[in-house]
């Protein structure tokens, strides 16, 4: 049987195939978008380093400024920042304070993590919401340097709000379910 999982497991627990094929098919659809969000972190990172290391060379070995590479750079790092938060809470790398939560009762615990998923919520909703305010301010505006639509970095905005609201929804609503453990217990996964 192949193992699906539309996130990580609570220690102990193994992922399993969803029942149904529309899980199914909901299951591979994250697995593509989940890569395809990797590939693009990475691909991302290559460019910034690319884009930097040019600017570098060109400015201390030809002495000759590179207009463009720049701006690239900060529209790629923006575009990796906001889409890798979303990775980092796929994998719960998010930095959280989880004592008081750690301390209650599990099914308390559970409880307590509805009206922080609400808030989490309301505010990707006002972010992908600014984000399609600038997104229509953007379509009038070019960039100085690389003399592209304004859209393509304040479309980082509204993309990047709606994956991370995905990849939350799936972290916290593991963790209300039970599926998941209510506290992380702080630092950085090495498993």
């Amino acid at each position: 049987m192949t193992e699906v999982s539309a996130g990580p497991t609570a220690p102990g627990r193994v992922a399993s195939e969803p029942a149904g094929p529309l899980l199914r098919a909901a299951a591979a659809a994250l697995a593509v978008l989940r890569r395809a969000v990797d590939m693009v972190l990475i691909v991302l990172l290559a460019a910034v380093f690319g884009a930097v290391l040019a600017q570098i060379g060109g400015r201390y070995l030809f002495n000759f400024s590179i207009a463009w590479a720049t701006e690239f750079a900060s529209y790629a790092q923006i575009w990796m920042v906001l889409l890798g938060a979303g990775y980092a809470m796929r994998t719960r790398l998010h930095v959280s304070i989880d004592t008081l939560v750690a301390a209650l009762p599990q099914m308390l615990g559970r409880l307590v993590m509805v009206p922080i998923l609400g808030l989490c919520l309301w505010f990707l909703w006002v972010v992908w919401e600014g984000g399609w305010l600038l997104l229509e301010i953007g379509q009038i505006q070019t960039s100085a340097g690389l003399g592209v639509s304004m859209t393509v970095p304040y479309a980082a905005l509204p993309a990047s709000a709606a994956y991370l609201a995905l990849e939350t929804l799936i972290a916290m609503g593991g963790v209300i379910l039970g599926r998941a453990p209510v506290a992380s217990g702080g630092g950085v996964r090495l498993d």
